[in-house]
């Protein structure tokens, strides 16, 4: 069988290690580096969070139920305040959610500078450093949890945003398709502030660069940061992860299940050795023994 990332070099075949099922399509999936090591999962229209021991035997533990909880669409972890936060489209709102086993629904729902909840229209987290980043509809939100700060992004009505990270010098990586520019234009954009304030996008890679048929779209879904910098995007409908480096160019592909098709990614382990793959289904895949120690 060809691999599916033919034609690029440095491409590295994955390993499933471990699945896990759940009896409702995933949305997000999310590890918390404590003692303790779960996995947690958000399935659509479920008001529960399903957790999961990231350890053999990996079994399923009591869920979080979170009272109000209606339509997630992510779910991310906090290493530095050790707090879940999820995403509610029905709600319009940023849930944020303790790990203890149950909400407290004293909890406030978490909105950007202090507005009303429908003010919000989330699709995608990340959080880097208790610096939480919600893609919206047709802007990207960043929330300081510490000064309470919030910065502001906004796109154009072509712009369909899939996902974005916060870089170590506080850059916003946005995964991105433009229909402005063509129907299947999807890019990785680094946005810097420039002289007068404004978010400006400084770096660029088009993933059109990676060769494949036209009538095939290639968007970029997810990303996450490894420990030496790179940046993984799961790549929707190619059963491939690439690997950029942080000036966006190309180091390797990561081959995935050849019935995959990912939607979501986490890394697991201090080490980063292995990470989480959530399918467009009813599955996420752990795979192992891909990533060199030194990346």
């Amino acid at each position: 069988m060809m691999c599916v990332c033919a034609g690029l070099q440095n491409c590295r075949r994955a390993k499933v290690k471990v699945h896990f099922q759940t009896s409702a399509r995933i949305q997000g999936v999310a590890w918390l580096d404590d003692a303790m090591s779960k996995i947690y999962v958000v399935c659509q229209n479920w008001n529960t969070i399903n957790v999961f021991h990231a350890l053999p035997p990996y079994e399923q533990l009591r869920g979080i139920h979170v009272s109000g909880l209606k339509e997630p669409t992510d779910i991310v972890a906090c290493n530095t305040n050790r707090l879940l936060y999820v995403p509610d489209r029905a709600e319009r709102c940023v849930w944020q959610v303790t790990t203890g086993g149950k909400a407290d629904l004293h909890l406030p729902l978490w909105t950007p500078t202090k507005r009303k909840a429908n003010a919000v229209l989330p699709v995608s987290l990340s959080v880097r450093l208790g610096r939480l980043v919600v893609v919206e509809i047709r802007k990207i939100s960043v929330y300081d949890s510490i000064s309470e700060k919030t910065d502001e992004i906004g796109f154009s009505d072509s712009v369909t945003l899939h996902h974005a990270v916060e870089s170590d010098h506080r850059s916003i990586v946005v995964a991105l398709s433009d229909r402005s520019v063509d129907l299947n234009h999807s890019t990785i954009q680094e946005m810097n502030r420039d002289v007068t304030g404004e978010w400006k996008p400084t770096k660029e890679w088009n993933l059109e660069t990676i060769g494949s048929s036209p009538a095939k779209i290639c968007q970029p879904m997810y990303m996450a940061w490894g420990v030496c910098g790179n940046l993984y995007v799961v790549i929707r409908d190619r059963q491939r992860i690439l690997v950029l480096d942080s000036s966006l160019n190309r180091v390797r592909c990561i081959c995935l299940n050849v019935r995959s098709t990912p939607n979501r990614l986490c890394f697991l382990s201090r080490q980063r050795k292995q990470f989480l793959v959530v399918d467009v289904g009813f599955g996420v895949d752990m795979y192992d023994g891909v990533i060199p120690p030194h990346q």
